[in-house]
């Protein structure tokens, strides 16, 4: 969570200056690596993807979907993403992000095109 929360490379856990840190600690805790830190995000997402749509498959409402695009802090990337809107059946509001893009310019025709590419390959169709 850490290396994700402080937007930091994968390789973080490698850092020899972090070791000697964690030894002079004495913090028996073995630093990931980049591998076992990529590894662990990527079974995240697969868990999550299927939790939305096992529950996209019981929504009866309509589904909303709304875009947005954000820069890093460091103005250097520019992501869009796409969030569904549905009400469930105790009339919650619920909001679900369902992707989120890597896209060349902060404009919305960037926006519109990283939608239109996640709703063609999960299948939106509502």
């Amino acid at each position: 969570a850490w290396i994700l929360d402080e937007d930091l490379p994968f390789t973080t856990g490698e850092s020899l200056s972090l070791a000697r840190l964690f030894k002079y600690l004495k913090i028996k805790f073995v630093l990931p690596s980049d591998t076992t830190v990529r590894n662990v995000l990527a079974q995240i997402f697969i868990d999550m993807h299927a939790k939305v749509v096992r529950e996209f498959t019981r929504v009866k409402s309509k589904i909303a979907y709304s875009t947005d695009t954000w820069t890093t802090r460091q103005m250097v990337f520019t992501f869009a993403g796409t969030l569904a809107h549905f009400i469930d059946d105790d009339w919650t509001l619920i909001e679900r992000l369902v992707d989120f893009y890597h896209i060349q310019e902060h404009q919305g025709r960037e926006g519109a095109r990283a939608f239109v590419k996640s709703a063609a390959e999960e299948g939106w169709t509502r």
